[in-house]
């Protein structure tokens, strides 16, 4: 066993250790101080579904980018997948929970929505397609860029009623 095979056992296990104290630490915490009611389990059973919307998404995009030759290995494919479920799990519940606490919750128009989803969608893919040196990846960008002008244009219709 190499000392790079130790050091990845050693890091896989140990950060899975670190997060069940976290979770469990955290959890302990939050029920002492009657944390743990409907109004949480609301926002992060709510937070598990976008989370698994976006997961979807990675998914077929994923596959559409191994339909254009882009070789993947099966660990990179596991990891990419775990960090958009987990992290956007994380990053859904916070927002989630930073506007049900507020007296007016933050509003996101929906012309800034589609915008953010060409240029994050657009930027992401042409990363992709740069590093594999394949710039047919560039057209599936196509299809987020119709929903994200379609987002856009039927926000600015509502904005000018």
């Amino acid at each position: 066993m190499t000392l790079d095979a130790i050091g990845g056992i050693i890091g896989l296990y140990g950060g899975l250790i670190c997060g069940l104290i976290g979770w469990w630490f955290g959890r302990k915490l939050a029920k002492k101080n009657r944390g743990l009611d409907e109004f949480y389990q609301h926002i992060w059973k709510t937070a598990r579904s976008y989370s698994w919307y976006l997961t979807i998404f990675v998914l077929y995009l994923l596959f559409s980018l191994n339909i254009f030759g882009v070789e993947m290995s099966v660990p990179m494919v596991l990891a990419m997948l775990t960090f958009i479920h987990i992290g956007s799990w994380g990053v859904i519940g916070a927002i989630l929970t930073i506007n049900l606490s507020r007296s007016e919750p933050f509003q996101i128009s929906p012309i800034m929505m589609g915008i953010t989803i060409m240029v994050i969608s657009t930027s992401i893919l042409t990363i992709i397609a740069i590093w594999m040196k394949n710039i047919w990846i560039l057209f599936i960008t196509v299809l987020p860029n119709i929903v994200g002008l379609y987002i856009a244009l039927l926000g600015r219709k509502k904005a000018l009623e």
